[in-house]
């Protein structure tokens, strides 16, 4: 046995706890046994009870150790243990039936001056992404626990929207290099408050201050992390740090100016920490989202490009380094690189939910559409609010002439679309890819609604355009589907050549003079 393999096996021996009861069991058969010869005399029983005894510790030993491997004490009760579920990147669906869950929502802006929001948020998704990394544990995303303010609404209700056992709050006081965090971890079943603490100190302790909000709701959760899945942090100046949450804030809205204020934010970070390794990242992030969403030009490409170059030399071992990395590779037709970028993603964190879509999407531009619908679907479960990975599987179907395949899974869309917007009823994408959803299911009046709403809201997404496109030509509106696709070019740049070829929902408007005349003005 060689030595990886045996450190490997010792580190997971360690994760499930099985040294651990080995070491208490040990102990306390040892102190029992001893007791017991002159307990046994003290009662007159015969020496077999001893005997009998030390038996009965000795095929417990394996029993006891067998029940720590599979199973685990948790707030919840006994269930099984999932440490290392993960044997692969190809590994079916993930076991998360008995899994705890939790919500972590926005941290509320105490400061004097109440400008420091950004911060508050920035922290807040930096917990929840180190929370992600548990494999027994199942994290909302933050597109859905954002939508909850500290006051805005009471511990059911965040419940029953976000199916969240229990759910993360806190506090920000951040004055000058001073700063002040209070967190709780909250029960949403009995409101009960299962764990808080209050920490003091200056901006540079905003690190162990992290990761000791991160350790505590692991501990009091009771799940562990994989060793293999540990990111090594590298010291980092706070100020470029305040910077980088900053960039958070502006890129988690997911529009074109939001995204060039995330970039502006990044590179701030990086004057000041020219060897960030993840704000590079993010950087590179950044110009694959323009490129591929807003605006197709050279100048994101290149860009991309460096910073994601920049990112592997400082971070090779952070998730996102390798996702915009993938990105740019997919941009750049390099589909095979691209696939090892997502891969290598995937290897550092099987959760990672962008990691899978955006494989997903580049085994789109690449024509592999059955690849793309196991990709989406591994992401769906990964998320199960997230209903863009499902209801590009029913697009995908529907090019494959699997009707009945689409509207299945068009259902599961329409129910996480509608959960959606009951969270936050101006979410443009939601109205938007909802649309088609309703389309497909015959509610034709409310999908137009739904479709004129997202328009009218977002006349400079590229996405929301080019979807406005498909749907009027399924509906039989070819001008105004062409006048949408020609607002994708117009107004906010290009939308990519590869997706446009292969969708389907174009079919209706392909022979049309316009759309050959729009498709000489995308490049090659």
């Amino acid at each position: 046995m060689n030595e990886t393999r045996t450190k490997t096996i010792w580190s997971r021996l360690k994760k499930r706890n099985v040294l651990k009861v080995a070491l208490t069991y040990s102990v306390v058969a040892a102190i029992l046994l001893l007791a017991g010869g002159p307990v046994s005399r003290w009662l007159g029983m015969n020496g077999w009870s001893t005997k009998l005894a030390a038996g009965m510790v000795i095929l417990g030993l394996p029993i006891a150790l067998a029940l720590s491997w599979f199973y685990e004490i948790t707030p919840w009760g006994l269930r099984r243990n999932s440490a290392g579920h993960i044997e692969s990147t190809n590994q079916g669906e993930d076991d998360e039936t008995n899994a705890p869950s939790i919500a972590v929502l926005p941290f509320k802006d105490t400061s004097e001056q109440g400008d420091k929001g950004y911060f508050c948020e920035g922290l807040a998704e930096e917990i929840l992404t180190a929370l992600s990394r548990y494999t027994q544990l199942r994290v909302t995303s933050r597109a859905m626990s954002f939508q909850f303010g500290s006051d805005r609404a009471g511990f059911e209700e965040i419940g029953r929207k976000l199916k969240a056992q229990t759910f993360l709050s806190g506090s920000v006081d951040k004055s000058g290099d001073q700063l002040r965090v209070q967190a709780q971890l909250v029960n949403t079943g009995a409101g009960a408050v299962l764990w808080s603490s209050e920490y003091a100190g200056l901006l540079d302790d905003i690190f162990d201050i992290h990761d000791d909000i991160v350790n505590s709701v692991a501990r009091i959760l009771g799940v562990t992390i994989d060793s293999d899945y540990h990111v090594i942090r590298h010291p980092v100046n706070p100020k470029a740090y305040d910077f980088f949450l900053r960039g958070l804030s502006y890129f988690a809205r997911h529009t074109t100016q939001d995204n060039v204020y995330a970039r502006q934010m990044f590179k701030q970070a990086i004057e000041i920490e020219p060897e960030y390794g993840r704000a590079w990242s993010n950087v590179a992030y950044s110009h694959g989202i323009e490129y591929m969403y807003f605006n197709a030009s050279n100048i994101n490409l290149a860009e991309a490009a460096r910073a994601s170059e920049r990112a592997l030399e400082l971070a090779p071992n952070l998730t996102s380094s390798h996702i915009s990395s993938g990105i740019v590779c997919c941009m750049n037709r390099d589909y095979r690189k691209a696939q090892a970028e997502f891969e290598n993603a995937i290897r550092l964190n099987p959760k990672k939910f962008e990691a899978w879509y955006f494989f997903g999407r580049t085994k789109v531009h690449e024509g592999d559409l059955e690849r793309a619908l196991k990709l989406f679907e591994r992401a769906s479960r990964l998320r199960p609010e997230d209903f863009q990975s499902v209801l590009l599987q029913a697009q995908l179907f529907i090019s494959r002439n699997q009707k009945s395949k689409a509207i299945e899974v068009t259902l599961e869309g329409i129910k996480r679309v509608r959960a959606a917007l009951e969270l936050n009823s101006s979410n443009n994408r939601a109205l938007n890819m909802g649309a088609f959803a309703l389309l497909r299911l015959g509610e034709a009046q409310e999908a137009e609604q739904w479709m004129t709403r997202s328009l009218e809201n977002a006349p400079m997404d590229s996405i929301i355009q080019y979807n406005g496109a498909c749907f009027y030509s399924l509906v039989g509106e070819a001008e105004r589907a062409l006048d949408c696709l020609e607002n994708c070019l117009i107004k906010v740049g290009n939308i990519n050549r590869e997706w446009l070829m292969h969708d389907s929902d174009m079919d209706n408007i392909r022979n049309h003079p316009r759309f050959a005349e729009i498709i000489r003005t995308f490049p090659d």
